[in-house]
């Protein structure tokens, strides 16, 4: 922490009053490097949580250049996640208003109109961001979830209006779930609860929202009074065996997911959840046959294709574990993920050529997956081409370190792509 304060001094005294001893930065390319210093700052403070700091941070870099597009964006990405939608999405606008094809603040532009309940314009947004760029698949997602929840906030308006039966508290406390705003969530449930303990709507979003706080003994409590009232609630039962799951209780976990299968059989849910339980405790034969089943009951299930390759891959069995990955990458061409564990399989069968190609497609795809920097920057120096490999630990410790350039290259004329943030 000290480091910082004296770097936030040093650079403060620059905006100041130079003496003759300290360089006076009036040139464009001067007040552009230290613009983006204080937007780098701000992004690393952002990156902490310490969001004063940040919008301090971004501020001081618009002071110097208030035509700073991506110090707008980042701006306004730290106003949302102090939830302060409307403020950010002033800031969205400006940095569109300087750069009409930045793609990243069309994008955040939308996840602000969605926080709003604005779901049109939100949706417009993201069009807009893969308009810009077709292969953002943050937008993509982004737009996915913004028709989803336009269908959901619409049809709860309509059970408001239409089904009198559901308590209205209910309807506020699911909007503010499916939006993050959990803790306002609990206080929804909760006072639907206080009127009426019975309400298993109220009880199971509650359970729901507990569990997305990490508060796992609270919803795994209250999942039990539910399936006390009702031991048929299977979807409650995935719940509460998620819920073991998450606090490493495998056995009970296994319980309860076999219990859910023996209700029903055909449960792909439960299959793909049983099975990584079983991988957890290391009984990987079993995990093996109950992940496909969940393959079986639904051919499309990307996670269990990932998850029964990461099972053969312990087991050794590198050919099985390739075809899977194979598999999901012609459901799924973008999975970086499914490159990268593609190239563990090749390398675990000494076909170099074969992983240097996945670990470079797994790069490209995603800059800052450290272990398959690592990989590639190792393969290298198993081929014997030692210059390439120390190129890739250099790129690997810059993105450890959070410093993509130490030799005074600025976020836009890197090889990697612009480093901005990016609101999920």
């Amino acid at each position: 922490m000290k480091k910082t304060l004296i770097g936030i001094c040093i650079i403060l005294s620059f905006s100041g009053c130079a003496s003759q001893n300290k360089k006076n930065y009036t040139s464009k390319a001067d007040k552009y490097q230290l613009a983006m210093h204080f937007n780098n700052l701000g992004a690393k403070y952002v990156n902490k949580d310490m969001l004063d700091g940040a919008i301090m941070q971004f501020k001081r870099a618009l002071a110097i250049d208030p035509d700073f597009a991506e110090a707008r964006n980042n701006l306004g990405v730290a106003y949302c996640k102090k939830k302060m939608f409307d403020v950010a999405a002033e800031e969205f606008k400006l940095a569109i208003k300087i750069n009409p094809d930045y793609c990243k603040a069309h994008d955040n532009l939308g996840f602000a109109y969605r926080s709003m309940s604005m779901f049109d314009e939100a949706i417009a947004e993201h069009y807009l961001a893969l308009k810009i760029n077709p292969k953002d698949l943050e937008a993509k997602k982004n737009l996915d979830i913004a028709i989803e929840e336009k269908k959901v906030f619409e049809k709860t308006k309509s059970y408001q209006t239409a089904n009198k039966g559901i308590a209205p508290g209910s309807i506020t406390g699911y909007n503010q779930y499916m939006r993050g705003f959990l803790d306002e969530a609990i206080t929804s449930f909760k006072k639907v609860l206080d009127e009426d303990p019975n309400d298993t709507m109220a009880s199971c979003y509650l359970g729901n929202t507990y569990a997305m706080k990490g508060m796992l003994d609270n919803a795994i409590s209250l999942y039990k009074e539910i399936i006390a009232k009702d031991p048929s609630n299977i979807v409650v039962r995935l719940n509460l065996g998620d819920a073991y799951f998450g606090k490493g209780l495998i056995d009970e976990a296994i319980h309860e997911y076999e219990n859910v299968l023996k209700m029903n059989p055909g449960n792909t849910r439960a299959f793909y959840k049983l099975g990584e339980a079983y991988a957890d405790k290391g009984l990987l034969d079993m995990a093996g046959i109950t992940l496909n089943k969940a393959i079986v009951s639904n051919p499309n299930f990307l996670e269990a294709y990932d998850k029964l390759g990461m099972v053969y891959l312990q087991e050794g069995l590198y050919d099985e574990a390739i075809s899977l990955w194979k598999k999901l990458l012609e459901l799924n061409p973008a999975s970086a993920r499914a490159h990268f564990n593609l190239g563990l399989a090749y390398s675990s069968k000494n076909m170099t050529e074969e992983a240097l190609n996945e670990f470079r497609r797994t790069v490209n795809t995603n800059p800052t997956n450290i272990n398959a920097r690592y990989n590639l920057a190792y393969v290298y120096e198993e081929k014997g081409m030692i210059d390439e490999a120390a190129a890739e630990y250099k790129k690997l410790f810059d993105v450890s370190s959070g410093e993509p350039g130490k030799d005074g290259k600025t976020l836009n004329n890197q090889e990697e792509p612009e480093k901005v943030i990016v609101t999920r």
